[in-house]
């Protein structure tokens, strides 16, 4: 039988998987930012509270999605150093 892996364990990880999640972060990013772009216009022509609220909270995804992206970069540096 083969065994599942459930989820994504940073502490487990190794190098391939840590790779696949940079890719994923940085896609992730990508939409952030696209959609906060969006948001952003929106917000400048109809001047609505609704999207500053989704830009506030785009800024604040951004912020901690940045922040993973940190711990999986140095994560991947202890892999690194250690091969």
């Amino acid at each position: 039988m083969k065994k599942l892996k459930s989820k994504f364990l940073l502490a487990e990880a190794n190098i391939d998987e840590t790779n696949k999640q940079l890719k994923i972060n940085m896609f992730v990013i990508a939409v952030v930012i696209f959609l906060l772009g969006i948001n952003t216009i929106h917000f400048f022509r109809e001047k609505s509270l609704f999207y500053a609220a989704l830009v506030a909270l785009m800024i604040f995804l951004l912020f901690f999605i940045i922040k993973s992206r940190k711990l999986l970069k140095l994560r991947k540096q202890e892999l690194t150093n250690q091969i």
